[in-house]
């Protein structure tokens, strides 16, 4: 396998015929990943053009030891070809620009619907653990950082649309695949999952935390035997990139058919950890996670309705939502012990309250959202 950087990718892809030999290119290393090579390949000529060049790495960028096999690259592109026809599927579920609507981000008016995607694959290179796909538009912002400033109001705005559209996506992805054999056995291999989760967050935290060992590794096992639906395990406003009039969902490596709680509960960490972040001010994160939940809620609903009685399926929302608590308070322990802890909560005070919090969550866990947030603003309040 040759190792691919932005100092040899140009001569790379110009061996393999992706580039022309009029075609001129600037390359960069796009950060963010601790697991891939992930290149930006521009064509400032026509950037219709552009594209992402991805290539698995056996050992992440992480201060601990950490490991995963390079094969996984191609798990995640059959989870982004499956995405692909689910939202075409169920592109009713997700609202879409109004034709016409052109404005750019900085003045995106917050009523404005925003067009839902995942990136199109160009080109897969088998022997060398890397393929090619779309660029999101080169104006596009990482979620992640829109989130970590202090918004206008406009932005909150927004920021707000942007949280139930997510929403809606995660329910379509869940709701569309809920109990599909035919993507149960496309990915039944979960070992990247378990190399890449399970392990270094709820196992390693257990690990780190011996009193908690026995909440988190029953976590871990609910999370295992549970298989519901595709599950992408990585949905977060780091892999959300939003432009004029769109939304790009990216990074599919670690998805697989299992426990759709684990998404919800990874994505509400993300969230909340951000409201910790801005505390005094956390409420406007805190209100995004009401807007998500709140439009999942309704899309999965919708989607898995025909397969059960009225009550029956009341019941697997519910359950579903008390499952996704437990994933919340593994995870949001797991980003500050775990082994990719988030680098942005470095107030030691707050990142004691989150521990509390998350050890009194898994300990005495609530069966709706809105008492979780009841308790994040408990913890908050402590002198």
């Amino acid at each position: 396998m040759l190792v691919i950087d932005a100092s040899n990718a140009e001569r790379y892809l110009r061996d393999a015929g992706r580039i022309e030999p009029a075609d001129q290119v600037e390359i960069t290393r796009l950060a963010g990943g601790v697991s891939n090579e992930v290149l930006y390949v521009a064509f400032p000529r026509d950037p219709s053009q552009d594209f992402v060049l991805k290539q698995a790495r056996e050992r992440l960028r992480v201060a601990d030891p950490w490991f995963c096999g390079v094969e996984r690259i191609w798990r995640e592109v059959e989870v982004l070809r499956i995405c692909q026809r689910v939202l075409e599927s169920h592109v009713g579920c997700i609202s879409t620009l109004p034709a016409g609507g052109t404005a750019r981000l900085k003045t995106f008016p917050a009523k404005t619907f925003l067009s839902v995607r995942s990136p199109r694959i160009l080109f897969e290179d088998r022997e060398n653990y890397c393929f090619g796909m779309e660029a999101a538009p080169q104006d596009h912002v990482v979620w992640k950082q829109r989130l970590l400033h202090c918004p206008s109001e406009e932005d909150a705005a927004l920021d707000e649309h942007i949280a139930e559209q997510c929403g809606r996506l995660l329910g379509a992805l869940h709701g569309g695949t809920w109990g599909d054999p035919s993507v149960a056995a496309a990915l039944d291999d979960r070992r990247v999952f378990d190399e890449l989760r399970l392990d270094p967050y709820f196992r390693t935290v257990a690990r780190r935390h011996p009193d908690a060992a026995p909440l988190l590794d029953r976590l871990a096992e609910s999370v295992w035997s549970r298989r519901l639906c595709l599950v992408h395990a990585d949905f977060s406003p780091k892999n959300l990139l939003v432009y004029a009039g769109g939304l790009m969902m990216v990074d599919f490596e670690t998805g697989h058919y299992g426990d759709p709680a684990f998404d919800l509960g990874f994505f509400l960490t993300h969230l909340v950890l951000k409201g910790f972040y801005h505390a005094p001010g956390h409420e406007p994160l805190f209100g995004l996670t009401d807007r998500f939940w709140s439009a999942y809620r309704e899309t999965i609903a919708a989607l898995i309705a025909s397969g059960y009685q009225r009550e029956e399926a009341v019941s697997v929302i519910a359950d579903l939502e008390r499952h996704a608590i437990l994933n919340f308070a593994g995870c949001a322990w797991a980003r500050l012990d775990g082994k990719s802890p988030v680098e942005y909560l470095t107030d030691g005070r707050r990142r004691d309250q989150v521990r509390r919090l998350c050890r009194g969550v898994l300990k005495d866990p609530p069966d709706r959202w809105i008492d979780v947030l009841g308790r994040c603003r408990e913890v908050l309040d402590e002198q």
